[in-house]
């Protein structure tokens, strides 16, 4: 993880747990989380639309965004989705601690990023690629 300065601006939607962005916080990274701008109980369109506005990579756990033709993110900062097969804070604590520290705001611009415990899924103008980590 990146020490006091983040390279990676996100904002966390509300599937993401408050013990998970607390934990990005004390890693030193940017992270608003959708309960910090009181944006809750929203629809993932304005979760997307949010993050576009205040110029945020979208940090999720929501497989809808997989689908992102119907999110254009074309002219977005990015999104990472989180796909494990447990959805405890810790677990995905232990994704984010490993993953993060490879991905780039110019790596993630304009594209979907899935993470995992072992590899990053770039989705980018129709194409896929991988990384091991």
């Amino acid at each position: 993880m990146p020490s006091k300065k983040s390279r990676l601006l996100l904002y966390a939607d509300e599937n993401l747990a408050v013990q998970t962005v607390s934990h990005l916080k004390a890693k030193g990274m940017s992270v608003i989380h959708a309960y910090d701008l009181n944006y809750v109980n929203k629809k993932d369109e304005l979760h997307f639309k949010k993050s576009k506005s205040i110029k945020r990579i979208l940090l999720s756990l929501d497989k809808d965004f997989k689908r992102f033709k119907g999110f254009p993110v074309g002219n977005h900062p990015g999104i990472i989705l989180i796909t494990s097969g447990s959805s405890t804070y810790q677990h995905i604590n232990k994704i984010l601690d490993k993953s993060l520290k490879h991905i780039s705001p110019g790596y993630v611009k304009h594209s979907v990023l899935r993470i995992s415990m072992s590899k990053i899924v770039k989705e980018k103008s129709g194409k896929t690629s991988e990384k091991n980590i």
